[in-house]
Order: C-alpha cells, then sequence, then structure tokens
C-alpha cells in the first residue's frame, strides 16, 4: 500500500514569517526613537553647556587691546564691533566682527582673537592715504591705487591735490587703466622715497594736463628743514619771508630719471648760490633744465601754487 505524502502548513509559516516581520520592524523602530532621543538629550545637554558657558562671569571680558588703527580712533574701533567689557568673549561671532570691520572704507583687514579667560585682542591695519584726487570732488587714493573713499573735513590724513583728471570716463573700479592715473601714481611713489630730492612732505600739488603731463608743486628745501609726516605736506618757513612751491614740470616717462636730473640740478644751485628759491622748473627736455627764480614772499602774504604772481621773469638753463 502507497504512503501518503506529508502536507506542509503553509497557513503556520505564513502567519510565523508575519510575526517576525512586524517584530523586527518594532525593534528598528524603537532603536530609531532611542537614536533619536539620544541626540536630542544630547543637543539639550550641548545647548545647556553652551548657555551656561557663554553666560559665565568667568568668561567676561576684562580687557579689550585695539592695535593698528590710526585714522579711526580706539573708541570709534569698538563702537564698530559693538564690543564692550563684561561682554562674555565666548559669545562673540569672530568672523561677523571681521567682517564688519572690513566693510568701513578705512580698514584693509581686520582681525578678532580671543584669550581665554578673560580678554579680546583686536588688530587691524588701515590703509595708507598718499594723495587726494580731484574727480567730481575730493577722494582718498591710497598707496595701492585704490580709490576708498571721500575726503570730509573731519578725516585728519592729509596728502597733496591731484588735479586735472577728468570725471568723465574715468573707472573708480579701475583707475589704473587709466594712462594719467598711472603717471600720477609713479610719480608720487618716487615722492616718497626717503632718499627723493622732491620729499613728500613738501609735495602740494599734483596737476595733470592730458598733453602736456604732469606739473609737480612743491618746496625743494633741504630733507632736514621739513616735518616727517608722510601725509601732511608743509613747507618750511625759518626765515623771515616764505618761499612759495616751484612748478616741476616732468610731463609724461621717465620720471626717475628727471627726477635724478632735478637733483643734479638743485646741488649745482645750492654749489653757486648756497640757496634755492625757485618758482619754476622745466625737466621735460631731455638736453636741459630751465629753471626761473622766483621772488621770496614776505611773511603774511599767501604764495600762488601755480607759480604765478611776484616771480621774475629770468630763466637759466643748467
Amino acid at each position: 500500500m502507497a504512503k501518503k505524502k506529508t502536507r506542509k502548513n503553509y497557513l503556520k509559516n505564513s502567519l510565523a514569517q508575519r510575526r517576525q516581520r512586524v517584530l523586527g520592524r518594532i525593534l528598528t523602530g524603537v532603536k530609531i526613537l532611542l537614536l533619536m532621543g539620544g541626540l536630542a538629550g544630547t543637543s539639550l545637554l550641548l545647548i545647556l553647556v553652551y548657555d551656561a558657558v557663554t553666560q559665565s562671569p568667568y568668561f567676561e571680558a576684562k580687557k579689550i587691546t585695539v592695535e593698528g588703527c590710526r585714522e579711526l580712533s580706539r573708541g570709534k574701533i569698538l563702537k564698530l564691533t559693538g564690543l564692550k567689557l563684561h561682554d562674555n568673549i565666548l559669545s562673540v561671532n569672530v568672523k561677523t566682527l571681521q567682517h564688519t570691520l572690513v566693510a568701513d572704507p578705512w580698514i584693509a583687514a581686520a582681525e578678532i582673537e580671543r584669550t581665554l579667560p578673560d580678554e579680546i585682542h583686536i588688530r587691524v591695519r588701515e590703509r595708507v592715504p598718499i594723495a587726494i584726487v580731484e574727480l567730481g570732488g575730493p577722494y582718498y587714493v591710497d598707496e595701492n591705487g585704490e580709490i576708498f573713499k571721500p575726503a570730509e573735513a573731519s578725516d585728519k590724513a592729509r596728502g597733496p591735490i591731484v588735479t586735472g583728471l577728468s570725471l568723465a570716463g574715468f573707472d573708480f573700479e579701475n583707475p589704473w587703466g587709466s594712462r594719467l592715473f598711472k603717471s600720477v601714481m609713479e610719480a608720487l611713489h618716487l615722492c616718497r622715497r626717503h632718499d627723493s630730492v622732491i620729499p613728500f612732505a613738501a609735495l602740494q600739488r599734483i596737476h595733470v594736463d592730458r598733453d602736456m603731463g604732469l606739473t609737480l608743486y612743491a618746496s625743494l628745501a633741504p630733507h632736514d628743514s621739513l616735518p616727517a609726516a608722510m601725509c601732511t605736506p608743509a613747507v618750511a618757513n625759518s626765515a623771515p619771508s616764505r618761499i612759495g612751491p616751484a612748478a616741476i614740470k616732468v610731463g609724461f616717462g621717465r620720471y626717475e630719471s628727471k627726477l635724478s636730473r632735478l637733483r643734479d640740478m638743485v646741488s649745482y644751485l645750492k654749489r653757486q648760490q648756497g640757496f634755492l628759491n625757485l618758482q619754476y622748473v622745466d625737466l621735460d627736455d631731455t638736453d636741459r633744465v630751465v629753471v626761473r627764480p622766483a621772488v621770496a614772499v614776505p611773511a603774511g602774504i599767501p604764495s600762488v601754487a601755480g607759480g604765478s604772481g611776484t616771480g621774475s621773469d629770468r630763466r637759466k638753463e643748467v
């Protein structure tokens, strides 16, 4: 007699599999809930710790130092940052405050550091204005040739005035695109050298002519009779009468060579006369230097920066 085949209990196996799947899902859900709860608890703990630390009197600022400010005062720097004593130094957003400082036109770069537990150090690098350019109004230009802000009466910085540049077609974003502006910057940098025959402190004005080039208005007094301030043009006034600035025509290009010839001429005139009293110097001709003596202006009578007025008409070729 044939043996009957055992029939599998499919219904029972199906229920067991379902039960296992449901149990697995429940365990997965519990794990996720535990993980989320752990993360939430950790976050809450960190928030509580952060609040406790940033409000702790142990980290209150007891010292705030400011370095590098010349045009801007220490008070102005602190006002820009909003920092004050007893602020918690760990609550300070250093990056945000650095961006705030650099947004001021005077500040080229800024750095803020915290020293635990109670000090904040601010270091700024201000722009160095070397001239005031007239372009529909006075604007400061720095040593890199960047026109960075309008010159205002409240500003302490002074410098030689640059006149004759035309506002039409001038690109404030790219001033070096102008040939005339490049010439002005070259002349300024040469005058800023410590051995320049035209001391930068004595340079009062640079006039730009599109056809004739540059004319510098400056005193040719000895270096030791002029103030050391880099951005405060001045003329020595030790004599009873005051000598006005000389108009020094340098035209276009070869400025270093022309100023070298001017140095030779000044040395020659000092040996011949013992002093300098010039109204006009023409260096544009490569073969000669033309000078026009000036009459000293009595004390109390303003000189004419343009070199006209009371000067003698006598010219001398050197």
